[in-house]
C-alpha cells in the first residue's frame, strides 16, 4: 500500500522552477494543482485498500466462526469478543449491557466451571496490546494493507477491564446466571454450550470516566474542547471501550475513523496526511487526543461561522458522527456549505437549532446521537 505524506508534495513543489513571469507562475499552479489531485487520488486509494482489508478479514473470520456458532460475534463499538484457538469457546464483554459472557464447550469442560472461571480470569487481565495482538480481524486486515504494527507502549500495558479487579473474579462469578444452548459442531450436528452471564460492576461507566479523566482534561484544554462533550462523545461512542471497532472502520475511545477524522487529525498533529494504524488508536491517549483535535477541528474551522457557542455545540456533535457537511445540508436543503449554512443559523434561536437538527438531519443514527451526547454533556458537566 502507498504511503500518503504531505513531505513528498512538498518536496516536489520545492524542486518547481522558480517564477519569473506569468506564464512559469501559471505552470506552477497548474503543476500544484495537479500534484495536489494525485496526491489526494493516492490517499484515497490508500484508505480504500485499507478498508477493503478489513471487510475481506471480517467476511473471511465470520465465515470460519460458523462453523461453531449460529450468530458469529465479531468486537464492535459495543462488544469485545475472544474465542479459544479451536474457535468452540469465547468470552464477550458487552459494555452496553454491562456484563460480561463466558461461553465454553459444556463436552470439552465436562460441564465444570472452573474453565469458565480460568477464562475470566484471563478477559480480566488482559492487556490492551495483546488483546490487539488476539484481534484476529485487524491483524489479518492490518497485514493485508501493509499497515505498520507499532507497539502501544505504556498505555497498552493497561488492562481492558481495568475497572475490574481480577481477585474478584470468584466472587463474580457467583453472581453469575448459568444457561445451556446448542450450537453447531463442526461434524455438522450439534454441540452444547455452557453460558455463564457475569454482571460489571454498576458503577463502571463513572468508573472509566474517571480513569481517563486526566487525559480528557489535558488534552481539551491543549485543543479548546470542552471536557464533558469529550467525555459524552466517549461515552456514546465506545461505552469507554478502548478496543472498541465499528465496521466503517472507526477505532478506539472516540472511534476515529481515518479516512476523515484521522485525515485532519494527522495533518494537524503531525503536518502530514497518513492512515492511522489501528495500533495508534487504540492506544487510549492516542485516541483521546485525536477526539480532541477533530472537535477543535469542527468547532474552530468547519463550523466556526455559528455564532451562537450552544448552536454550534449541537452541529459539532452532528458533525462528529455525520459529518460537516450533512449538518449544513439539513438547513440548506442541498448545499453542504458550512457558511450557508452558517448564515441560516445565526438567525435561529439554539433551542430551534437542536431541534430542527433532531428532526431533519439525514440519519435516524446520528439525530439519535445528537440527543444522547447533548444529554450526557450536560450530565458530565456535573462530573468530578
Amino acid at each position: 500500500m502507498k504511503r500518503i505524506l504531505v513531505s513528498s508534495l512538498a518536496a516536489g513543489l520545492l524542486l518547481s522552477p522558480m517564477i519569473g513571469s506569468s506564464s512559469s507562475l501559471q505552470e506552477f499552479q497548474q503543476q500544484r494543482q495537479q500534484d495536489m489531485q494525485q496526491f489526494n487520488q493516492d490517499f484515497e486509494e490508500a484508505f480504500q485498500a485499507y478498508r477493503d482489508a478489513f471487510d475481506e478479514a471480517f467476511e473471511a473470520y465470520q465465515e470460519e466462526l460458523r462453523a461453531h456458532w449460529s450468530q458469529p460475534l465479531i468486537t464492535d463499538n459495543r462488544t469485545w469478543v475472544e474465542y479459544s484457538e479451536d474457535q468452540t469457546s469465547r468470552s464477550v464483554v458487552d459494555y452496553e449491557a454491562n456484563e460480561i459472557r463466558i461461553e465454553v464447550d459444556t463436552e470439552k469442560t465436562g460441564g465444570r466451571t472452573d474453565a469458565a472461571v480460568e477464562m475470566l480470569v484471563d478477559v480480566i487481565n488482559r492487556p490492551v496490546e495483546e488483546a490487539v495482538e488476539r484481534d484476529e480481524v485487524t491483524q489479518r486486515a492490518v497485514e493485508k494493507a501493509g499497515l505498520p504494527s507499532p507497539s502501544l507502549g505504556d498505555q497498552g500495558r493497561k488492562r481492558v477491564l481495568s475497572e475490574v479487579r481480577p481477585e474478584h473474579a470468584e466472587a463474580m462469578m457467583n453472581k453469575a446466571q448459568v444457561s445451556q444452548r446448542q450450537e453447531p459442531a463442526a461434524d455438522g450436528g450439534q454441540r452444547e454450550v455452557t453460558v455463564l452471564t457475569v454482571p460489571l460492576p454498576p458503577s463502571r461507566t463513572t468508573d472509566k470516566a474517571k480513569e481517563y479523566l486526566p487525559q480528557v482534561r489535558n488534552y481539551a484544554q491543549k485543543h479548546q474542547v470542552e471536557p464533558a462533550l469529550m467525555l459524552a462523545i466517549m461515552h456514546s461512542e465506545s461505552s469507554f471501550n478502548p478496543m472498541a471497532r465499528s465496521h466503517i472502520p472507526a477505532f478506539g475511545l472516540m472511534q476515529i475513523v481515518p479516512s476523515s477524522a484521522g485525515k485532519d487529525v494527522a495533518q494537524e498533529l503531525y503536518g502530514e496526511i497518513r492512515v492511522f494504524s489501528p495500533s495508534y488508536l487504540y492506544n487510549p491517549e492516542n485516541n483521546i487526543q485525536a477526539g480532541a483535535v477533530y472537535l477543535n477541528i469542527l468547532n474552530s474551522r468547519y463550523l466556526r461561522q455559528i455564532e451562537n457557542s450552544e448552536s454550534r455545540m449541537y452541529a459539532v456533535i452532528s458533525a462528529y458522527n455525520t459529518g460537516a457537511g450533512n449538518v449544513a445540508r439539513t438547513f440548506t436543503g442541498n448545499s453542504t456549505s458550512p457558511a450557508k449554512a452558517a448564515g441560516i443559523i445565526n438567525t435561529m434561536q439554539p433551542r430551534e437549532v437542536y431541534e430542527q437538527l433532531r428532526a431533519q438531519l439525514p440519519y435516524e443514527e446520528t439525530r439519535k446521537y445528537l440527543d444522547h451526547v447533548a444529554r450526557r454533556t450536560a450530565a458530565y458537566r456535573e462530573f468530578d
